[in-house]
């Protein structure tokens, strides 16, 4: 309702204000009336023009005027999307949060779950063990009860059997002294050996009783036993585990103590040996290049020291897929190969040594006049400035190894000659200041044609920028 209220008020106040236009439009045409030296017509056409602006401005006037919502759209509009984007953002921030705990907590429960279960399954299995062990004792309290009245009804019957016997032996006395009372004896008797033998069949079945009770007494007691067998087989099974773990301990402390004092024969990472081979062979041939190069490998570990116990050779490979690999690549690219052995960790003196095989296809890794690496030194002791140059040497060896390039007999990578080396340290020696030493590809450096030829350029270092 408001808004149809709003509409009509917009269309009646331009109404009256398209009126009034036209109406001094009309006038203006009439009088010929002239604004800034126009034409009336020109001026007629300002005059409609400025109506219609009037008209725009006061629609958007009245909206402003009686609509929070369109001065908000107006002037705030910017502001919002602005406002909307952030909350867009933040709203997927937290759905995406939402979703990693709601799968943390999934897992979480169900790893809650399965230990439930586990911790179900061995609360059942005692409480099952528990339930035999109490019904086997409460059967064998009920086997004890039952002898013990079997033992007194046996008494019982013991004793009545003896009445009897001595009512027997009585009435055989009385038959010898009372023969004129035979009949009444006979009958008397008669009784008697009818009421012994009742008796006797009584302590019979009593006997037959006792017989089958002690034979569930035997049986409950070889249950008990039985079950006594396999907790002390149980007992025995869990110390055996306990000696297993200890002696792995043992083992493993030992094995450790023989790490931390014993001669390693190799480190972790080092480099044994490596060779080029040329790609695009079959794959016969790409295998019987590397058993070759293995055999090299072999004989320099057992130097060395390695070996594997009742075997002549001392080296492993990683593993038979990991051979595969290195043959496939050697076989399928026809280039040269760069194929170095790296021990994959330390070796001890008399252990084998297991080797990775890595491939380096040949490639330009430093172009002639190249900086391979420099070095600034700040003294003018002799020995220090050699020693600061075989460090640069050896950082040209760690450059090449790490870019693939073929090692020599001494695993290096690098080569100065001694005159190199020699008038390098006396240009030192001669600047006044710090000298930089670069290190100068002597030509293009390939990884598979070595070695890593350089010259030594000396100059002076640049001063440092003041603080």
């Amino acid at each position: 309702m408001y808004g149809i209220t709003l509409i009509a008020v917009l269309v009646l106040v331009g109404g009256i204000i398209a009126y009034l236009g036209d109406k001094i439009g009309m006038k203006v045409g009439r009088k010929r009336l002239s604004l800034f030296g126009l034409r009336p017509k020109h001026t007629s056409v300002i005059i409609t023009v400025c109506t219609g602006i009037i008209i725009a401005g006061a629609s958007i006037a009245t909206l402003s005027i009686a609509s929070q919502d369109v001065r908000t759209a107006l002037f705030h509009m910017k502001e919002i999307k602005e406002a909307l984007s952030t909350s867009e953002a933040l709203y997927k921030t937290t759905k995406a949060e939402l979703g990693e705990v709601e799968a943390q907590l999934v897992e979480q429960e169900q790893q809650a779950a399965e230990l439930t279960l586990q911790i179900e399954e061995k609360t059942r299995k005692y409480e099952e063990l528990d339930q035999q062990l109490q019904l086997v004792v409460i059967e064998r309290d009920a086997a004890e009860k039952d002898l013990n009245d079997a033992k007194a009804a046996l008494e019982g019957i013991s004793e009545r059997y003896e009445i009897a016997k001595q009512q027997y032996e009585q009435a055989t006395m009385d038959l010898d002294k009372a023969k004129s009372d035979l009949n009444a004896t006979k009958t008397q008797l008669g009784e008697a050996v009818s009421q012994l033998a009742r008796e006797e069949k009584r302590y019979d079945n009593m006997k037959q009783i006792n017989e089958r009770l002690d034979a569930r007494i035997k049986e409950l007691q070889e249950t008990e036993k039985h079950m006594q067998e396999q907790m002390a087989l149980l007992s025995e099974e869990y110390e055996t585990y306990i000696r297993r773990q200890e002696d792995i301990i043992t083992e493993a402390t030992r094995r450790l103590q023989e790490i931390q004092h014993g001669d390693f024969a190799f480190q972790s990472g080092e480099i044994l040996l490596s060779t080029i081979v040329d790609g695009g062979m079959p794959m016969e041939q790409a295998r019987a290049e590397l058993l070759t190069f293995l055999r090299q490998v072999d004989r320099l570990a057992l130097e060395r020291g390695a070996s594997i116990d009742g075997k002549s050779s001392a080296v492993k490979v990683q593993s038979e897929e990991h051979f595969n690999q290195v043959m496939q690549t050697l076989a399928s690219q026809k280039d040269k190969f760069v194929v170095r052995a790296v021990s994959i960790s330390n070796t001890l003196v008399g252990d084998p040594v297991v080797v990775r095989l890595m491939c380096f296809p040949n490639q330009l890794i430093y172009r002639k006049g190249e900086i391979v690496s420099s070095i600034v030194i700040n003294t003018k002791n002799p020995a220090d400035i050699e020693a600061q140059l075989l460090g640069l040497l050896q950082n040209l060896s760690i450059a090449g190894l790490e870019k693939g390039m073929v090692t020599k007999a001494d695993g290096s990578v690098g080569d100065v000659s001694v005159d190199e080396f020699l008038n390098a340290m006396a240009a030192v020696r001669r600047l006044p200041g710090p000298a930089l030493v670069s290190a100068v590809a002597d030509s293009n450096i390939w990884t598979a044609i070595g070695p890593l030829k350089v010259r030594l350029l000396v100059e002076s270092a640049p001063e440092s920028p003041a603080k």
